[in-house]
């Protein structure tokens, strides 16, 4: 599953758009979530390459048991404020018995299906495999129609994804995928009323980045999922909200991946 369900829609989310005025994306909080971005790349992945290493491995107590029977656990790594925007981070794990690097692997390459396993965060999955890709990196373009609908607001975003699966050697597997376009329809009810600009919308998501890290471990499967997306600032008061708006989406994303590896697709 992908970077599609790790899309949060957040605090602002609590007004019907149609009410909100649009933001301009300006270039320092770009750059701010460019860098967090990049900081994290430094760390995790890097970790994870060398000695297959996730941040579960160093809980204890009730996290670690409920990891152990199958639960998704999932922890806050940033919901802050940064120049004219909000940085949103969580981090998930799962853990999927009886699974392999195949069942993850196949999971996420299975566009045709996407609607199916993460229903109703989506309205359309495409993806193509792109001809640089090899046995150990696969490489995808997918067009994706993200959907979001509240008590409050109810948003649709046709987006763009550069995706890359990576084989680490035996029993380890990692993804990247990165949102390279996103776009708010004006009216979610009417394709043709079109689109607002990239960058110049109500900014309820503006960025996106979704990592998964998969390890095979005693006749299972390990996966961890860490969401990282900037959206317009938290509105003032709400900011709790939009905190656990990012926190399910994480969860119902690791929730859908094991529930669809569990039934076989």
């Amino acid at each position: 599953m992908r970077a599609f369900i790790a899309a949060v829609f957040l605090g602002c989310a609590v007004l019907h758009a149609s009410i909100l005025p649009t933001l301009h994306l300006d270039s320092d909080t770009l750059k701010a979530f460019q860098q967090y971005a990049a900081n994290f790349e430094k760390n995790a992945p890097a970790r994870f390459i060398s000695a297959g290493y996730m941040w579960i491995d160093d809980e204890c107590c009730a996290k670690k048991a409920a990891f152990l029977a199958g639960k998704p656990v999932v922890e806050p790594r940033n919901n802050d404020d940064v120049a004219n925007g909000s940085i949103h981070h969580f981090s998930g794990v799962i853990r999927v018995d009886n699974a392999t690097i195949e069942s993850i692997r196949h999971l996420m390459e299975d566009y045709p299906n996407y609607v199916k396993y993460f229903k109703p965060d989506l309205g359309t999955a495409v993806g193509t495999r792109l001809p640089d890709s090899t046995p150990d990196d696969e490489h995808f373009k997918a067009d994706l129609t993200l959907v979001q609908t509240t008590l409050w607001i109810n948003v649709t975003f046709d987006t763009v994804y550069d995706t890359h699966y990576r084989r680490l050697g035996t029993g380890r597997w990692m993804s990247r995928s990165v949102a390279t376009s996103i776009k708010e329809m004006r009216d979610p009810k009417n394709a043709a009323a079109g689109f607002f600009a990239e960058g110049d919308d109500h900014g309820f998501l503006w960025r996106t980045q979704t990592y998964w890290f998969a390890r095979e471990r005693n006749g299972g499967l390990d996966l961890e999922a860490d969401s990282v997306s900037l959206s317009r600032p938290n509105v003032t008061g709400f900011a709790w909200w939009g905190t656990k708006r990012s926190h399910d989406a994480v969860e119902k994303m690791l929730r859908d991946a094991k529930a669809a590896i569990d039934a076989g697709h």
